[in-house]
């Protein structure tokens, strides 16, 4: 997940986007809407982090718990797998 600084620099881009979306364009190669367009991909790799890290948790739980109950149920379980001794 995010650090302190990375949430920072989040903040950060935040405020710059806000404040300069509506600025004076200069054409095709202007600075501010490099910059803008930076801080739009930092913001959604952030929201991206946010909804991908929990979602990630849960499928890892879930698939061990998954394997886990396929190990118990679908292991055969016979007599000679508990080392029972049959004796005549």
């Amino acid at each position: 997940m995010f650090h302190f600084f990375d949430k920072l620099i989040v903040v950060l881009a935040l405020i710059y986007t806000e404040r300069h979306v509506e600025h004076h364009c200069h054409g095709e190669h202007c600075h501010t809407c490099h910059h803008i367009h930076h801080c739009l991909d930092l913001i959604s790799e952030f929201c991206f982090e946010l909804v991908a890290t929990p979602i990630d948790l849960i499928c890892r739980c879930f698939l061990f718990k998954l394997v886990h109950f396929a190990v118990i149920i679908l292991r055969p379980i016979t007599l000679v797998s508990q080392k029972i001794l049959l004796l005549n």
